[in-house]
């Protein structure tokens, strides 16, 4: 089906994220006020996919947590699958439950999720030519809404030393340069997602700024909810508030307030971990916005 109807497809829409930053709640949004087809994170392990890349045993927790370095980091066969996704062709079986009702994989839209792409966003937006929408959240938030999910991998099992290994990449290159950043952050758990969240969203930020993605920070979706998205022009489809939570909202979680979904990480989190999260996302990323005097300030959309 995917394939036939991939010869019908018209328009496609791109969003990445990091994990927990509310990828799927906007993917799920833009699916129902558009009536698209959706594709669910092609690149998961969950949905079958396996890192060509990675040397030795590599653990669940790690596995789920990969980015590629740069696009010379994607092998041929991330490529067919990125480029069969953009076609809204998935190549693991009809999982996505996004997808419904059934009707839609015959729709001429298609909104595809990634939380993968942080640092391949410009090659993404030059080789396929598809509008991209990244979302990005408070990183202590992010934090916080990893230490309660129950999904069956947890962050605080990732160890980056798994993933990725300097002499791995040419000296002197990016890559090898965000390798050795990120090991030397292999520590805590707060201090592995800092990294890993800083340098993507540092790469990701290049991206917005010459203009090959749009930036939508989550704390400006809820507080003002998804009819913001309209301003990005990317459809003439208008875009009503959406308080539906989406199929990975941790339970419990679904009725809280706006004030809550913000702020209450400031109760959830210790001191140590505010901390370390601000202090390495400080250094590595010191225009991310959140831990400045001058945060409330930050610019709702960009593009």
């Amino acid at each position: 089906m995917d394939f036939i109807a991939a010869q019908r497809l018209k328009n496609t829409l791109l969003i990445n994220g990091f994990w927990r930053s509310g990828t799927t709640w906007l993917q799920q949004t833009l699916v129902e006020a558009l009536h698209a087809k959706s594709l669910f994170e092609p690149f998961s392990p969950a949905a079958g996919h396996h890192w060509d890349q990675f040397r030795g045993k590599v653990s669940d927790a790690s596995c789920n947590v990969y980015m590629p370095l740069s696009a010379n980091c994607l092998t041929p066969r991330d490529r067919v699958k990125l480029h069969l996704a953009l076609k809204g062709v998935g190549t693991h079986g009809y999982t996505h439950f996004l997808r419904e009702p059934g009707d839609n994989t015959w729709s001429r839209d298609l909104v595809v999720k990634f939380t993968q792409l942080g640092f391949v966003l410009d090659d993404v937006a030059d080789t396929y030519h598809v509008p991209v929408i990244h979302i990005r959240r408070h990183p202590a938030a992010v934090f916080a809404s990893f230490s309660e999910t129950n999904w069956s991998w947890r962050f605080e099992d990732v160890r980056l030393r798994e993933l990725y290994s300097p002499q791995d990449y040419p000296k002197g290159s990016p890559e090898r340069q965000r390798a050795e950043i990120l090991l030397r952050y292999d520590q805590l758990p707060a201090e592995r997602l800092a990294a890993m969240w800083s340098l993507s969203e540092g790469s990701a930020q290049k991206s917005i700024i010459a203009g090959k993605a749009h930036l939508v920070r989550y704390e400006d979706v809820v507080d003002q909810g998804p009819g913001i998205l309209n301003r990005l022009e990317l459809s003439s489809v208008n875009i009503p508030s959406n308080d539906t939570a989406s199929p990975v909202t941790t339970s419990g979680r679904e009725q809280l307030s706006a004030s809550q979904r913000l702020n209450d990480w400031q109760t959830r989190l210790t001191r140590k971990e505010i901390d370390t999260i601000k202090s390495v996302c400080n250094e590595l990323f010191p225009d991310n916005g959140y831990f400045d005097n001058d945060a409330s300030k930050s610019v709702t959309l960009s593009r």
